[in-house]
């Protein structure tokens, strides 16, 4: 009777160990999945524990071969500058404004120039001078 309540025990302790890994992931991909997300989408919580897959980074997800999830829209890479279509300025991804865009308008650049080629200036919150 030991035994088992110890391999339920051992059981039970790895699952969380494994949940707990995954809620503190900022991506999340499914194995056998072609898309990886932001740990907080809703699609997320469709995937079986079994098959979560975590990334700290999103170039972690695209090395693998995972495509951004056209619901949550994560970033490219963790240094991607962002930006709204239909507005004018682009953003670090820690920026105020950044939490206050339409997921499904936001634009990433890789960087300055790419952003400024498109039209869009510097933040003045996040890029002070």
């Amino acid at each position: 009777m030991k035994k088992i309540l110890a391999i339920i025990l051992v059981g039970v302790l790895t699952c969380a160990a494994s949940m707990a890994f995954a809620e503190d992931a900022a991506y999340v991909a499914s194995k056998g999945g072609e898309k990886y997300h932001v740990a907080t989408c809703a699609v997320v919580k469709k995937i079986a524990k079994e098959n979560v897959v975590s990334f700290a980074k999103p170039e972690e997800a695209v090395k693998e071969g995972y495509k951004p999830c056209k619901t949550c829209n994560p970033p490219p890479s963790a240094d991607a500058l962002v930006a709204s279509t239909g507005g004018g300025k682009y953003h670090k991804q820690a920026c105020s404004h950044v939490a206050k865009m339409d997921v499904a308008n936001k634009v990433y650049y890789a960087d300055v120039a790419a952003a400024e080629k498109d039209g869009y200036t510097s933040c003045g919150v996040c890029f002070k001078k």
